[in-house]
């Protein structure tokens, strides 16, 4: 799914749209597949962000279009529903939901922290890749050793487990106001986090 934050790249666009079963443009971020020339499955919005409507039919002939003109959500909380009235998703990935503007930022994590938390859902963009962790959803990355990650709570989350970072997280309690892991390390080329309840979410720089 990409929505109209920082722009993908084009070589992260198509290979998400690649390997995605349906690749979804959320109004603004239809822009970021015309630019880079990728056809998406489904348009979705309420087309206030991507130009003329018929110059989008037009870019995109194949693409299947509905229109959300609901103004009282945002055009991600309206794409989430739109997806999850299809069927529940083993994993959502999202491009444009970082960056550029930090109220909508803010609005994306706090939109993904409610879907159900069976459902991998992953940010991605060329500085990070973010990924939500639930009691449903353990994260597990793999050879980035030397990485910089964060862990953020959205609200209360509690036992926190960690392996494979410089600063190891043992039935740890995060919260708002008590707890959060700023700029810890990845040390080794496996690394695990999961949590007991809440939501929780994993920041992982691709900076060196």
């Amino acid at each position: 799914m990409t929505l109209g934050g920082h722009a993908p790249s084009a070589e992260l666009l198509k290979w998400r749209v690649e390997e995605a079963e349906l690749s979804i443009a959320v109004d603004g971020g239809c822009l970021a597949h015309c630019d880079a020339d990728v056809e998406p499955d489904v348009i979705l919005g309420d087309f206030d962000s991507c130009g003329a409507l018929s110059d989008i039919e037009m870019k995109f002939p194949r693409s299947e279009i509905h229109e959300l003109p609901d103004q009282e959500h945002t055009d991600f909380e309206k794409s989430v529903s739109w997806m999850m009235n299809r069927g529940v998703p083993k994993q959502l990935v999202i491009l444009g939901g970082l960056g550029k503007r930090t109220d909508h930022c803010l609005s994306n994590l706090m939109t993904a922290a409610r879907i159900n938390p069976s459902v991998k859902v992953v940010f991605d963009d060329v500085h990070e890749y973010v990924r939500r962790i639930t009691p449903h959803s353990s994260f597990s990355l793999n050879g980035r050793s030397g990485s910089t990650l964060s862990l953020l709570p959205m609200g209360k989350c509690e036992g926190v487990e960690s392996s494979g970072l410089q600063w190891e997280l043992q039935g740890v309690d995060f919260s708002w106001d008590r707890m959060v892991s700023q700029s810890n390390q990845c040390v080794a080329d496996e690394v695990r986090v999961e949590c007991q309840k809440g939501v929780l979410f994993a920041f992982v720089s691709k900076e060196s």
